[in-house]
């Protein structure tokens, strides 16, 4: 008598393969959406950065006599980051711009904490660094 093998159903198969990969496909869709937010609010800070280096450039006040403080470029960084919270660090220049320093190099930064939530991996932290530089003038 030969041994033949019995046909079994594949639909159960098919059902525990999806629950085995359904969790990796999951990760993986998630992942790719929360770096691309934490990629598009990088790109945003990286911009808040450049207008408050440009803002710190022109003396706050393009043409003014006034002086430019770390108060003002901190607003104007918060009011084109969109929204975006500003922080832990706060943005500070690293010279302050004035008749004597047309020319030289003025750098805005700060660092700046950007979350990315994974479901079922966890919660990644990012701390890059957020600066710009632009010539006084």
């Amino acid at each position: 008598m030969r041994w033949r093998p019995r046909m079994k159903d594949p639909q159960g198969a098919v059902a525990v393969e999806l629950v085995i990969i359904l969790p990796i496909l999951v990760v993986l869709l998630f992942g790719i959406i929360e770096f691309g937010i934490a990629l598009s609010k990088y790109e945003v800070y990286l911009s808040a950065a450049r207008e408050g280096a440009r803002y710190a450039a022109v003396r706050c006040q393009p043409g003014g006599p006034g002086g430019c403080t770390d108060a003002l470029i901190a607003t104007k960084v918060s009011s084109a980051a969109v929204g975006y919270p500003i922080g832990p660090g706060s943005p500070h220049e690293s010279i302050a711009c004035s008749s004597t320093t047309v020319g030289q190099t003025v750098q805005v930064s700060w660092q700046q904490n950007i979350a990315v939530s994974i479901p079922f991996f966890g919660n990644l932290t990012f701390t890059p660094t957020m600066q710009a530089v632009f010539r006084c003038e």
